[in-house]
């Protein structure tokens, strides 16, 4: 197994990996505006620049895992305003298609910072850790391919790294407090779901 940044050319396949894995995990959403949708979505991400996304790549470069976060949430989120058109037109085909998905995607646009309001989705500020995802038929590797990431981020500079969970989701919960996360906040989204802003300490 080897390690390496993701490029454009990796859009397609972190779309697919992501897809599936979200599938599988309860309280998914992004998954359900289809994978020409997450395509795009990482295509913003890599053009530009200020993610940082690491792959886990077997012995011929085909991706089995990724980590994907930024070191600033503020950034990645205005990336994604400006090709908020791109992914329109992405998800529009699923969106004529389950027109339900109109108020859910409407919902999270108007919502606040999770870190800084009582509702929200997703912080909004500082070192962000946005979604892990690995191939269950590639082995063991997935905890391994996490702490390379965290140990990227702390070499770039974060001191500390917060994301999101949604609170049925045990097993992911479960696994980010096995490996050093604290619960910082509980909180509700405008759709109803609990949720969970963790954080991982890099620097004591």
């Amino acid at each position: 197994m080897n390690y390496r940044l993701a490029n454009r050319n990796d859009a397609s396949e972190l779309a697919r990996l992501h897809e599936f894995s979200s599938s599988m995990q309860p309280g998914g959403f992004m998954y359900r505006l289809g994978r020409r949708f997450l395509t795009q979505y990482y295509r913003i991400l890599i053009d530009d620049g200020r993610s940082i996304i690491l792959c886990a790549v077997n012995d011929a470069d085909q991706l089995i895992g990724f980590v994907a976060g930024a070191m600033e949430a503020r950034t990645r989120l205005m990336a994604l305003r400006r090709g908020r058109f791109r992914l329109l037109l992405a998800s529009f085909p699923i969106l004529l298609r389950r027109p339900k998905l109109i108020h859910e995607v409407y919902l999270r646009q108007m919502s606040g910072a999770a870190d800084e309001v009582e509702s929200g989705y997703v912080v909004h500020s500082g070192p962000h850790e946005d979604f892990w995802a690995w191939w269950p038929d590639q082995g063991n590797g997935a905890i391994e391919l996490h702490l390379k990431w965290l140990s990227l981020m702390r070499l770039l500079g974060a001191s500390t790294i917060r994301g999101e969970v949604d609170k049925v989701n045990t097993i992911v919960y479960s696994v980010h407090k096995m490996l050093g996360a604290r619960t910082l906040k509980e909180f509700t989204t405008p759709d109803g779901r609990q949720r969970i802003i963790m954080e991982y300490q890099l620097i004591p």
